[in-house]
């Protein structure tokens, strides 16, 4: 990777430049994805489609957030004094964080990935100044050891009682509740922090990198792809000519008698919820969506690196098409977490049913929204308090702040 990236040229990235339409249109892939996962099934939009949106939408939102932090820390150059920007981010950690508990406690269905996704904020926080090439190789570091350490640790304890579980504010309440609350975060939960790691320092490496070079759309392309063929090819070269497919099938035949054939398949195209099974260790094999192995971690990563890669190009050639979609991305929060109330509130009502307007209703709407919104008043309005909120705590330790 390292070497196809060095390719091309490395000019500056002043932070004074305007935003980059295709992360804003990555990111309104990313989070319509995810609408889309939580408000349709297999049977509406149909099982391979499904199937590459489970799991994928979220990572690339991960990425992303590693793309941000790097771009909002200096882009290619890094300041040398990076205090303020840790405090403020490590203020927004902590507002996304509470933020999540409270979109989790209002019952939706969809596993919310903000309290996750904050803990990662502030893992970064010492990394903010390494080299994208640096970031890069602890990035391929992470991909490998924290699956390993996460199977090895995970197969001594109890399976978790829930699956795809995330934080939530009852874990607080008592000392054992605060400590399921670090395990389900960092290692058994929808997104354990120890397995997504990879996909935050993915992101950040790109953006230390650099986005505004002349062939970066091209190139990411180019890397995504080699790293998603190595992932999800590789899975299937151990499952299918070294024998896992085959210690699988007999491990659910020995379940469900005669129904291991059958079974597999379903179960590698279906989620995961976060983590994979222990027993047999030939689960480590698949790449099935939000399974947390290596496999899935390179070749999804990739799949994202790629999805990037092709909305900076898409970016450059048609910028006012893609206008409602960057505009979705410029605000992912205010409509990640708008989706998260609508579907709870949904859900109260006696009369709600599961039908084809409420995906319709759901991509719609958050575009319309969001490009209306941006053309009259700019920023979103919870993108708007999080800045409020990173901003003053930067000014924390400023002098004037200390005088």
């Amino acid at each position: 990777m390292t070497q196809i990236l060095s390719q091309a040229e490395a000019p500056p990235t002043p932070r004074s430049l305007p935003r980059i339409v295709g992360v804003d249109v990555a990111r309104g892939l990313a989070v319509l994805g995810m609408i889309a996962v939580h408000t349709t099934s297999a049977e509406q939009i149909g099982e391979f489609a499904h199937f590459a949106l489970s799991g994928r939408a979220a990572i690339l939102f991960a990425v992303l957030a590693g793309v941000s932090l790097a771009l909002t820390t200096g882009g290619t150059r890094p300041p040398e004094r990076l205090g303020a920007a840790r405090r403020s981010i490590a203020a927004r950690a902590l507002a996304l964080f509470v933020l999540g508990l409270v979109l989790t406690q209002l019952g939706s269905p969809a596993m919310v990935i903000l309290a996750s996704y904050a803990v990662l904020f502030l893992i970064a926080l010492p990394l903010l100044r390494l080299s994208w090439q640096k970031l890069a190789a602890v990035a391929a570091v992470a991909a490998v050891a924290g699956p390993l350490l996460s199977y090895a640790i995970r197969s001594r304890m109890a399976a978790p009682g829930v699956a795809g579980e995330t934080a939530r504010f009852d874990m607080l309440t008592s000392i054992d509740g605060v400590r399921h609350l670090g395990s389900v975060v960092l290692l058994e939960g929808a997104y354990p922090v120890l397995t997504w790691v990879p996909f935050l320092l993915a992101g950040m490496a790109i953006g230390r990198w650099g986005l505004r070079r002349e062939r970066a759309g091209a190139v990411l392309v180019a890397v995504g792809s080699a790293l998603a063929v190595l992932g999800l090819g590789g899975s299937w070269v151990a499952l299918n000519l070294f024998g896992g497919r085959n210690a699988l099938v007999a491990y659910l035949d020995e379940v469900m008698p005669g129904e291991g054939a059958q079974m597999l398949p379903f179960m590698l195209r279906s989620s995961s919820f976060g983590v994979v099974g222990t027993d047999p260790w030939q689960w480590m094999l698949t790449s099935s969506p939000h399974s947390g192995t290596v496999f899935e971690i390179v070749g999804s990563g990739g799949i994202a690196i790629a999805v990037l890669g092709l909305s900076l190009l898409a970016g450059g050639i048609a910028p006012r098409i893609l206008t409602p979609l960057a505009a979705l991305g410029s605000m992912p929060l205010t409509i990640y977490a708008g989706h998260i109330v609508a579907l709870a509130l949904l859900l109260r009502s006696e009369s709600f049913t599961y039908s084809w307007a409420l995906p319709v209703w759901f991509l719609v709407v958050p575009l319309v929204f969001a490009t209306l919104w941006q053309r009259y008043l700019g920023r979103g309005p919870l993108e708007w308090v999080l800045n409020k909120v990173g901003a003053g705590a930067a000014r924390l330790g400023s002098p004037r702040a200390l005088g």
